[in-house]
């Protein structure tokens, strides 16, 4: 009968060395918690962002109602396996296949994701890169409802970088990632939706292109196109300021001048030139035409002596408000029939000499 000597520590149990035994950082973290339940996760990702009104309304109907359960596209993947970013360049990963369906959490920080993605998104045909998302990351992770701050200050959002990260093996979105300032690692700084992301939400290009037009003429008749230009040219400016250029991103680039092709078709470039260049003749027209309604130099003297003597200090507001009001009301549409006779009376009226 063989005999084992363990060695005794001074609690009465085997020493770890004895045994062999070396206690993991799970286990410790275990032993820490004495008992209590393990937290699973710190939040459920749900989207409580404002969806604005035209073209990302549509879409994220869209997205709500989308099965990630069915998505041919994340059935492939999985089979395939994952590939994170930490691994990305790295020759020797194989990827794992994974079982179909994903689980509930997965699905529920696609769904979320895709929502803010959508609701951010900058919907113009006219853009030289389009669908760009105009958020931040740590904001899309607070639309999401992830973003988890720490004791000492550190925040994280890896539920959003884990779920963009399938969404860019999916090729649903392109990632451009830079280095941070703050934290020194590389992180997602521009964004950008490629033409699956709509079409595998049973989406067209047909669908597409109808509502951007439509968008741009909602934007266009409801005065917002402006504030929506501005708010993208701030955008634009802000990655500037952090020195995000991809312009020596040359496959980058391609990638994105393909997804506008996919989008702004010939047949609508040559359409909006045509639009353009009549538009651009009816307003010559127009100039000229005004341009011979217009009175000839020289003819606008009364009007331009009733001027000087208003700013000259010697007429009150409310004098020269009373005067044209006499002559309107003596002469109505004198002003637009005969403008020097309407100004020579009120110079008349006011006792100015006329020579």
């Amino acid at each position: 009968m063989s005999e084992h000597i363990f060695a005794i520590s001074p609690t009465g149990a085997p020493s770890a060395s004895a045994c062999g035994y070396r206690p993991s950082r799970r286990g410790e973290s275990n032993s820490l918690r004495k008992g209590q339940s393990k937290t699973h996760r710190n939040h459920q990702p749900e989207f409580n962002g404002k969806t604005p009104r035209g073209m990302a309304s549509r879409v994220v109907a869209r997205i709500r109602h989308h099965d990630w359960c069915r998505n041919a596209d994340l059935i492939a993947l999985r089979q395939k396996g994952y590939t994170p970013y930490s691994r990305m360049f790295d020759r020797t990963f194989r990827p794992k296949p994974m079982r179909v369906t994903a689980r509930s959490e997965s699905r529920e920080a696609l769904s979320a994701l895709s929502l803010v993605l959508a609701a951010n998104c900058y919907y113009s045909p006219d853009s030289e890169y389009m669908f760009e998302i105009m958020l931040p990351v740590e904001e899309m992770a607070r639309c999401m409802g992830v973003l988890h701050v720490y004791e000492s200050g550190r925040k994280a959002y890896d539920v959003l970088l884990n779920a963009l990260r399938v969404l860019e093996q999916l090729d649903y979105v392109v990632v451009h990632r830079a280095r941070d300032a703050d934290s020194g690692q590389n992180k997602p700084m521009r964004i950008f939706l490629t033409e699956s992301f709509f079409t595998s939400r049973g989406m067209s290009v047909e669908d597409i292109r109808t509502w951007l037009h439509k968008y741009r003429q909602w934007a266009v008749a409801s005065g917002i196109a402006e504030s929506v230009r501005d708010r993208y040219a701030r955008h634009q400016l802000k990655m500037a300021r952090l020195g995000i250029n991809i312009d020596g991103h040359h496959s980058l680039k391609n990638r994105l001048k393909q997804i506008k092709r996919w989008v702004v078709s010939p047949e609508l470039c040559a359409e909006k030139q045509r639009v353009t260049s009549d538009i651009e003749r009816v307003l010559d027209g127009h100039a000229a035409n005004l341009r011979q309604l217009r009175p000839a130099k020289g003819t606008d003297r009364f009007q331009n002596a009733w001027r000087r003597y208003a700013a000259g200090g010697e007429l009150t507001m409310a004098m020269q408000m009373k005067l044209e009001q006499s002559v309107r009301a003596e002469h109505p549409q004198l002003n637009v029939s005969d403008a020097e006779k309407y100004y020579r009376l009120l110079l008349e009226r006011a006792g100015v000499p006329l020579s």
